[in-house]
């Protein structure tokens, strides 16, 4: 063999033998870079929950090809958190998002399952994408993701089926990643669930603060020239500090909105319902919501003026789609109407909350979907719309005490005084109190000490009566403050309650009493206390 021939064999030999050697190791190359990730963190550079500022879920809904979107996130501006899918709605999410962050911080592999992208429909992976996902769609994941204060992506990840043989764990995928790794996933606080992530305690108040309440009864609706309007009955309450007392009851003629209501007279016998009532105001104490609406930008519901209301046809629609209608009334003034009644709820310290109940808001799952966002249980919500103000009627003018201008003025009232203080027949045995025309040492003052004491009479009455004004000026102006701090929480929102929440806000006019003889009772002649309406013009939507 010759020398070329020899060097062509030895070359093809070794290229044979480099190819079969780097197909050999390729594979097995492979497999151990992937399967070297077993028992390590999945997310290795995200350590620290704290750092998360920002949370978004995208879930799917299989049978209505409706995709849905849940974000929240912190302000870097104001650092306070919102929820950005509800319109910005304030959200109390720093321990939810610090807790939800750690469910990834940490996240160990425990097995890669595959590496095939044809498998990802089986275990439920792929990604939820907003723009190319329709009805019939099957297999499709739910996204987290995180990101820092700058925007940067800090863990994301697609969260699919349980595993069939140990439902504590899930498969999971890195979005745009083929392998699908099993994982034990806490997610009890990687939810969308719209009430896990804001405040509670909506209306801010404790059932103890209640000093009256006012039911208005009543259905609205639309017409074609005016508001039409069902009355039933109206009811004022208040509240001592163990019992709740019926003041005045007042029934509508339902037929016909404008005739005057009949004032029902109560005997001994008909007791408010002491259980219904307590039941109403640990439903306003505890009144939870499940959902919020944006009002229109610019939207403002005075209780005293909504002239700029009715003239803003954005506005006018929006109410009237939820079931809030605003009424013309013939002083110019405009008034809001609900589709469901009102409640006038007044706490002792003057504020009072107007809460109308308006249209069905549609359904949602109540308590009791999972983790994953499954519904277990859906319930009819409505609307709500709560505005608040001062009852002015907590703060009566107090009666001042008179100020003597003169000397005669100030004898008058010390002899006044004397008199009033002296027991009812022992005037006469009484020789600690001298009668006015007696020698006493008033009686021997002087014109000028006479002067001096008026003037420092008058000094302590002033200051007296100024105290007590000041003790009122100072207890209104603390309601306006907190009444103008509530408003701002609740200007640009309508709410959305369950059913049974609205359920337990309305009172039927049979559960008022604890006697089912309230309804039967004789009324009095008809009061001259208004409540009837009349015929004014609908603004139209």
């Amino acid at each position: 063999m010759s020398e070329g021939k020899k060097t062509a064999s030895f070359w093809g030999v070794a290229i044979v033998a480099v190819t079969v050697a780097a197909v050999a190791a390729w594979p097995r190359n492979v497999v151990e870079s992937q399967t070297s990730r077993v028992g390590q963190p999945l997310f290795e550079e995200f350590t620290d929950p704290l750092i998360a500022a920002s949370l978004e879920i995208i879930t799917f809904d299989e049978d209505q090809g409706r995709p849905s979107k849940f974000e929240v996130g912190k302000q870097n501006a104001s650092e306070l958190w919102t929820i950005k899918s509800r319109g910005g709605y304030p959200a109390d999410a720093f321990d939810q998002m610090q807790q939800a962050a750690t469910a990834l911080v940490g996240l160990k592999i425990l097995d890669v399952q595959t590496r095939n992208a044809e498998d990802h429909d089986d275990l439920g992976v792929i990604e939820p994408n907003l723009d190319k996902l329709q009805t019939g769609d099957i297999g499709i994941g739910r996204l987290v993701s995180f990101r820092d204060a700058s925007n940067n992506r800090l863990a994301s990840l697609v969260v699919g089926d349980r595993v069939k043989d140990d439902p504590s764990k899930r498969y999971v995928r890195i979005p745009g990643q083929d392998p699908v790794y099993v994982v034990t996933l806490d997610e009890s606080h990687l939810t969308s669930d719209f009430r896990s992530w804001i405040e509670d305690d909506l209306l801010r108040l404790s059932s103890i603060e209640i000093g009256t309440i006012k039911i208005e009864d009543y259905l609205s609706s639309p017409g074609q020239t005016r508001m039409v309007r069902t009355r039933n009955y109206s009811a004022d309450i208040s509240k001592t500090i163990t019992d709740w007392n019926l003041d005045r009851l007042l029934d509508y003629d339902a037929n016909d909105e404008f005739i005057e209501p009949t004032l029902v007279q109560l005997t001994e016998n008909d007791k408010p319902n002491q259980q219904r009532l307590n039941a109403l105001a640990n439903a306003l104490d505890d009144l939870k919501i499940v959902d919020v609406v944006r009002k229109p930008e610019g939207m403002q519901i005075n209780q005293k003026n909504n002239q700029d209301l009715a003239a803003d046809k954005n506005a006018l629609a929006s109410l009237g789609q939820r079931g809030f209608y605003p009424q013309l009334n013939t002083d110019g003034s405009v008034a809001i109407y609900s589709a469901n009644g009102e409640l006038h709820v007044t706490l002792e310290d003057g504020v009072k909350y107007v809460i109308r109940f308006g249209n069905i808001a549609g359904i949602s799952p109540t308590e009791g979907g999972d983790a994953d966002g499954d519904i277990t249980e859906t319930g009819v919500n409505r609307y709500l719309l709560v505005t608040t103000e001062v009852d002015e009627s907590r703060f009566p003018v107090p009666t001042m005490r008179p100020i003597p201008n003169t000397i005669e003025e100030l004898k008058k009232k010390l002899a006044s005084e004397t008199k009033a203080s002296t027991p009812v027949g022992d005037e006469k045995n009484d020789t600690s109190v001298q009668p006015a025309e007696s020698s006493t040492d008033e009686d021997e003052l002087t014109e000028e000490e006479w002067q001096e004491r008026l003037e420092a009479e008058q000094e302590i009455i002033t200051k007296e009566n100024r105290r007590i004004m000041d003790e009122r000026k100072d207890q209104l102006n603390e309601a306006t403050q907190r009444a103008n701090q509530l408003n701002q929480r609740f200007a640009d929102w309508y709410y959305v309650i369950p059913e049974q929440t609205y359920t337990m806000l309305r009172i039927k006019r049979d559960q008022i009493l604890e006697s089912s003889s309230g309804s039967a009772l004789p009324p009095l002649i008809n009061p001259n206390s208004g409540g009837g309406l009349p015929p004014l013009q609908l603004p139209q939507f």
